[in-house]
């Protein structure tokens, strides 16, 4: 129970730490969309998506080892926490000179691409700031992880806000998200030595190519997965139209989706230190936190998911105006991501805290040129709103695969049971809010109160067990067996 306790505290504060970062990141892509209007936002939006895939290899999976490792062995923190900085700082030279590369051939404007500098460097900026996350992580003080997230997302937002408000165009919003990069940073490392450890300077560079070789499997990870994630708007950039409004309206959807992912990444995270620290001997329990988790990850994102689903249009017309009435029909399909993320997410740690990482990244391998393909099959056709559908069906491809994985690696598990008491509700919940055609919030909250109601009916009838744990979870009193 108290290690339960100790990964639902990390869990809650770093989702609630994340809950502030993406309100703040949210505000200020809604101000960036409204005041730069589609092409502008386009602009943005493909800067940020192309530097974020480009810089993946950067790290290649050196965050969740020093993560992992440290948390088995914490006297390991000063080899991995000074190499893999000096390792990722190398790679992201060559990335960044990549993307210059790319948009300089591509034929884009010149502050489209003076966007891509400026926000790749944050974007690299940032990157190398998660290396104290890890170490955060593993020591599990994950506290520390949001406050960083915090200072950095608040002042980018609050200073961005106001420069859009007094005419800032793109340049001069990509330069404040470079400057919110470096805030973060510095945030994150005074609190890493303030109040975790004081690192000391450990590097090797003949461990470089152990470390890299160990990370590579779980880099995989980080490249595949997220590449998958965010291809759709490289493409719709390259096959949507030469004014990137495609990607604007596809942009304002995902991003709504977006904001929703640190739930499920923040209980991962939370999850996986440990999953490391354990042994093959408690494959039982690992298997009943999973199944666990699946169920709360589902209970928490789906009634999102139907939100976005139900109530898109005036959603978007609600955060971005009329202007984007195109993004409508992808956030429809996109609703249901926010779901599959959650259950992708808790794989992903299950299988890196048991030396797997692989398992995941074949999965992935799958579902990526199965997105690629739907891509340049309907995008022409459909514009932003194909792109959608091509993520949503990636998405499920990738969560079959990987729930298979799964089970082969920790045993007799299920994803999909866990998810029968959240999916009855869902669809008691999308057939009130659609029944009553009321307007959005009492939509929303009335459909909420729906969902609520019918999950708790359903799981004490069909799960009484998970309610009482969660119950006793909640009240820090042990749990009755069942």
């Amino acid at each position: 129970m108290a290690a339960a306790r100790l990964v639902a505290r990390n869990a809650i504060v770093r989702s609630g730490g994340e809950l502030v970062a993406k309100l703040a990141s949210v505000a200020f892509y809604i101000a960036v969309a409204r005041q730069l209007g589609e092409g502008g936002f386009g602009d943005f939006s493909f800067a940020l998506a192309l530097t974020t895939v480009l810089i993946l290899p950067a790290g290649f999976g050196t965050e969740e080892l020093l993560a992992r490792e440290v948390a088995r062995d914490r006297s390991r923190l000063h080899h991995y926490l000074s190499n893999v900085v000096a390792i990722k700082a190398g790679v992201s030279v060559l990335v960044l000179a990549l993307a210059a590369v790319i948009v300089n051939v591509g034929g884009y404007s010149p502050d489209a691409r003076l966007a891509v500098y400026l926000i790749g460097a944050g974007v690299a900026i940032e990157n190398l700031g998660r290396t104290w996350h890890s170490a955060f992580q593993a020591f599990e003080r994950m506290e520390f992880i949001s406050i960083s997230l915090i200072a950095q997302r608040v002042v980018t937002a609050a200073v961005g806000i106001t420069a859009l408000a007094l005419g800032a165009g793109l340049v001069a919003v990509s330069l404040i998200f470079l400057a919110g990069s470096v805030l973060g940073f510095a945030v994150g490392l005074w609190a890493l030595r303030r109040y975790v450890a004081r690192p000391r300077l450990a590097v090797d560079r003949s461990r470089w190519g152990q470390i890299v070789k160990a990370g590579i499997p779980i880099g995989l990870i980080g490249v595949l997965y997220p590449a998958l994630l965010k291809l759709d708007q490289s493409l719709l950039s390259f096959l949507g139209g030469e004014d990137n409004r495609e990607v604007g309206f596809y942009g304002a959807a995902f991003r709504l989706i977006e904001a929703t992912m640190f739930v499920a990444w923040a209980f991962g995270m939370a999850l996986l230190p440990w999953v490391a620290r354990h042994t093959d001997e408690a494959r039982d329990r690992v298997a009943r936190a999973y199944e666990l988790g699946v169920k709360v990850m589902a209970a928490l994102l789906l009634p999102v998911g139907v939100v976005f689903a139900t109530l898109a249009g005036p959603l978007i017309e609600l955060i971005y105006g009329p202007r984007y009435a195109d993004a409508v029909a992808p956030l429809r399909y996109l609703g249901i991501m926010t779901v599959l993320y959650g259950i992708n997410a808790l794989a992903v740690a299950v299988l890196i805290g048991r030396d797997r990482p692989l398992a995941f990244a074949r999965a992935c391998a799958i579902a990526l040129p199965l997105n690629i393909a739907l891509n340049f099959a309907l995008i022409p056709a459909y514009g932003a709103t194909g792109a959608a559908i091509a993520a949503v069906a990636s998405s499920v491809v990738l969560t079959a695969f990987g729930a298979r994985e799964v089970k082969a690696v920790i045993g007799p598990v299920s994803t999909w049971r866990p998810l029968a008491g959240p999916a009855v509700a869902g669809v008691v919940m999308s057939a009130t809010i659609l029944a009553t055609g009321l307007p959005l919030v009492p939509a929303a909250l009335l459909g909420g109160v729906v969902y609520l109601a019918v999950l708790l009916a359903v799981e004490r009838l069909a799960s009484p067990g998970d309610v009482r744990f969660v119950a006793a979870l909640l009240r820090r009193a042990p749990p009755e067996a069942g």
